[in-house]
């Protein structure tokens, strides 16, 4: 199960902490870009360190982390702890109400998934993984932690951390509204009471897979090239937001598709394939906005920069469906539309689609990518439910890359971790 320990965390200096608001935010492939180049002209975001622009080479990244410890621009803390974490936030279709996420940041040891203590649902992108590991390598040090979620029905170790909110060390409210609130707790007795609980547990990633995957194949790395190694380096660590199921809001958005690029693309001939698959109704920009909840498998909003089209998967077109995938993962939105439209209709193939696709949360950023003309289409989808992502999970399955968007997304810049 899962195994976890305290750690002596990275945080800015108490001059930069009364800005927080400006050098950090969450990390997201859904950043418009130019609200990133807004985060670099900061000169202490830590952007610079967790998604720099100038790698590769990868030293530029290792010579800023170096120079920001001596410099004291990020300070080490003193002594070890579980940093707790909360984040309060609300929903559109709630915007009254408070949501509260809690949970606690602590380092993990990075497993391979087939050892089942750490549980991935969604497949990971070689490119992105590699960039990590290089930066991990450069680095040593983790910069935003993974989120993941765990099981408690008991909710044994809530009341610590209720506890312990009440004595923040940093409180930070980002653009969007959600208030970041970090603390932590140094008394050993209640820390080993977190490791005790959670070595009982499963964790499932939430957000981060390719983070998480990333440190697993950097502590292989580094096992290998230490002859000493006793499974006890910080090397083997990953740095973890864990939030349990039973106790936090649980906020799913769907991650809608932007195709940019593509080759000789042909409007026509795009269609005529995939109409094999899908009934399609022309419709308006202005009639949809985005898609209603529907039991209906296969549905999705295609948006190009004239009209957009409503596409509905026909009822013997499943029988279609020839890829080598179980049953939970096959009646998934996401992967009808990489099979039947990705694939058949464009004929991209797995990893290959990637290189012609944007994710974005935003309904809006779909619209305005394709009528600027800087995307060809895109496709919105609906969100997938907690119960499709926990249907996959326990019967050991991967859903498709960017399947879900969990909001809030972790803020970086609250605390980092050393690596090594």
């Amino acid at each position: 199960m899962a195994e976890i320990q305290s750690l002596r965390g990275w945080q800015y200096n108490d001059f930069l902490k009364e800005n927080l608001q400006d050098i950090t935010a969450s990390m997201s492939e859904t950043v418009a870009q130019q609200k990133k180049a807004m985060f670099y002209q900061q000169p202490f975001h830590y952007f610079h360190i967790s998604s720099p622009i100038d790698t590769p080479p990868y030293h530029n990244a290792k010579r800023r982390v170096e120079n920001w410890k001596l410099d004291k621009v990020i300070e080490k803390d003193a002594l070890e702890g579980i940093y707790i974490y909360y984040q309060y936030f609300h929903l559109k279709e709630n915007i009254e109400k408070i949501y509260c996420r809690k949970g606690f940041i602590a380092h993990i040891k990075a497993t391979s998934f087939e050892q089942k203590n750490v549980l991935p649902h969604e497949l990971t992108i070689k490119r992105a993984v590699e960039h990590r590991v290089a930066l991990l390598e450069n680095t040593e040090m983790h910069t935003i932690p993974t989120h993941a979620f765990y099981t408690d029905e008991s909710q044994n170790l809530e009341k610590y951390m209720d506890e312990a909110i009440e004595s923040p060390m940093s409180e930070v409210t980002d653009q969007n509204g959600t208030r970041h609130v970090l603390s932590v707790i140094h008394d050993k007795k209640i820390i080993d009471l977190f490791i005790k609980n959670l070595a009982e547990k499963q964790v499932w990633i939430a957000d981060g897979h390719h983070r998480y995957e990333s440190s697993y194949k950097y502590a292989k790395m580094q096992k290998e090239q230490n002859p000493n190694h006793t499974g006890k380096e910080l090397y083997n660590f990953h740095l973890m937001w864990f939030t349990n199921t039973v106790s936090s809001s649980l906020g799913v958005f769907p991650t809608h598709r932007i195709l940019h690029s593509l080759k000789n693309f042909d409007e026509k001939d795009f269609f005529d394939t995939i109409s094999e698959y899908f009934e399609i109704t022309e419709t308006t920009h202005t009639q949809n906005k985005g898609l209603a909840p529907s039991e209906n498998l296969g549905t999705f909003l295609l948006v190009f920069p004239q009209k957009s089209y409503l596409a509905k998967l026909k009822k013997d077109a499943m029988e279609k469906f020839v890829a080598d995938l179980p049953d939970e993962v096959k009646k998934l939105d996401l992967s009808v539309l990489h099979y039947f439209v990705l694939e058949k209709g464009l004929g991209l193939r797995e990893q290959m689609q990637f290189e012609y696709l944007d994710f974005t949360h935003q309904i809006s950023q779909c619209y305005k990518q394709v009528e600027s003309k800087k995307a060809q289409f895109a496709v919105i989808t609906r969100k997938v439910t907690l119960q499709e992502i926990e249907n996959v999970i326990k019967n050991g399955y991967i859903m498709p890359a960017k399947t879900t968007y969990f909001f809030p997304k972790v803020l970086g810049g609250l605390v980092f971790s050393s690596a090594k």
